[in-house]
């Protein structure tokens, strides 16, 4: 990642659209937010899939794949993501707009399913029978360990290996088709498990402790205060459905103990020293097959992780940079040189429309996102003065709208007594609302 960004563009204040997967994943391939796709929880669906950039471009010539995580439908109902899959592994086929999808469904110990499972077994090994965790601590709602599963069967490894078959055939191919490959990477994401043979982990005692010191905040919104000491399943905040992304976990006194602290972000950002592994095998294949130059790489996360900051753990309703705040890197040799920093706020409702203008495709399609092509190509301003996230946790439950520029962060909570707003320039770590 480090190389990726050295060779391409760093966006220094990327943000996410939405603080979980489906609603976030779905402004990536629309372009839009929440209010206009309608994707607005997990386990609810695009109101019209019609206008995902993998339909566009599969429109426009494009040789479309998916591979990994899609989290685009449901995954506890009957969705294009649950359907079953043949004993062979063979790919789904038109898959909203993908011609091939081998896909993956859940995380870690309850990751290992559908096309991934397929992987394992073709392998000649049993999943089940490597599909356990040796835990570090009896009670931990991130289940930190070690994973029976060994990092040449881990999902990022299917993931790289497929990737780079298809990269493959690309190369060959003499069609002339350009392509668009999408890796949906599973990790890292609770639970924070590590396959047991992976060696290049992050020490725990190099990790610098979280700031949990929440007694110094003011004015925190009453619901995150649940956050800290459990129990938000009992609160009027919680309606049909738990809450997304979080559970009741009494998150300060977990991240108090610094034992448990210490080792749960040490495993986490040992699944990112992992995916980093993961990530050179595509990069080093790009290179080997000579389409490194003429490709556009991008790397983005769906939304962040809390990981102890204001003593809270996982994601959910919360606009406080460690959820909110993302990586985003671009390479594209062919398209705009090397080593640009951008320090403007821009969001994943930017992706389609730089992709599209990357490519010269015209798009009929208001889209809620912007081309930050010109950015890139000719280090121009956006002209725009900030960023949009929105929450609708369900329709008459937490919802606001979040504004974000290089200075300030305001949240409105649609029937609330409450709201945020951070002077983000004297006060980063968003104690003062």
């Amino acid at each position: 990642l480090d190389r990726l960004g050295r060779e391409g563009a760093v966006f220094d204040r990327a943000y996410c659209p939405n603080t979980v997967c489906t609603p976030s994943r779905v402004s990536m391939m629309t372009g839009l937010h929440l209010s206009r796709h309608g994707a607005y929880n997990v386990g609810t669906r695009a109101w019209n899939d019609s206008i995902f950039l993998s339909r566009k471009l599969r429109a426009c010539g494009y040789r479309t794949k998916h591979i990994g995580k899609a989290h685009w439908h449901p995954w506890q109902a009957p969705s294009p993501e649950t359907a079953p899959v043949q004993e062979s592994g063979e790919p789904f086929r038109d898959f909203v707009g993908f011609e091939e999808a081998e896909l993956s469904i859940g995380h870690g110990i309850w990751g290992v399913t559908a096309h991934y499972a397929a992987w394992i077994r073709a392998k000649g090994y049993d999943f089940r029978e490597l599909n356990a965790v040796r835990r570090l601590f009896e009670d931990d709602a991130n289940d930190t360990g070690d994973w029976e599963m060994p990092a040449s069967l881990h999902s990022g490894a299917w993931i790289a290996e497929r990737a780079v078959d298809f990269l493959e055939q690309r190369a060959a191919a003499s069609d002339g088709r350009p392509f668009f490959l999408n890796l949906g990477f599973q990790d890292p994401h609770h639970p924070h498990i590590v396959p047991f043979d992976f060696q290049n982990r992050v020490d725990p005692y190099a990790v610098p402790p979280p700031d949990t010191d929440w007694e110094a905040e003011q004015g925190a919104p009453e619901h995150v205060s649940y956050f800290r000491r459990g129990g938000i399943s009992r609160t009027r905040f919680v309606g049909s459905f738990v809450i997304a992304g979080n559970s009741d976990e009494p998150w300060e006194a977990y991240f108090r103990n610094e034992e448990k602290s210490r080792q749960t972000r040490a495993y986490y950002y040992s699944m990112v020293q992992l995916l980093d592994e993961q990530i050179g095998v595509v990069l080093e294949a790009l290179d080997r097959l000579g389409l490194a130059e003429d490709t556009l790489v991008i790397f983005a996360s769906d939304h962040g992780e809390m990981l102890g900051d204001h003593a809270i753990g996982q994601k959910g309703p919360m606009i406080y940079e460690g959820v909110t705040h993302i990586p985003l890197l671009m390479r594209y040799p062919a398209g705009f040189s090397s080593g640009r920093r951008i320090a403007e706020c821009v969001s994943l409702v930017d992706l389609l429309p730089t992709l599209l203008d990357f490519a010269g495709i015209e798009d009929d399609c208001p889209r809620d996102g912007i081309s930050l092509k010109p950015a890139l190509t000719e280090g121009a301003s956006l002209g725009r003065p900030g960023v949009r996230i929105e929450y609708k946790e369900e329709p008459n439950r937490i919802r606001f709208k979040c504004w974000v520029t290089p200075e300030w962060k305001l949240a409105v909570y649609t029937g609330e007594p409450f709201g945020e707003l951070y002077d983000l320039t004297s006060d980063p770590g968003e104690k003062r609302n």
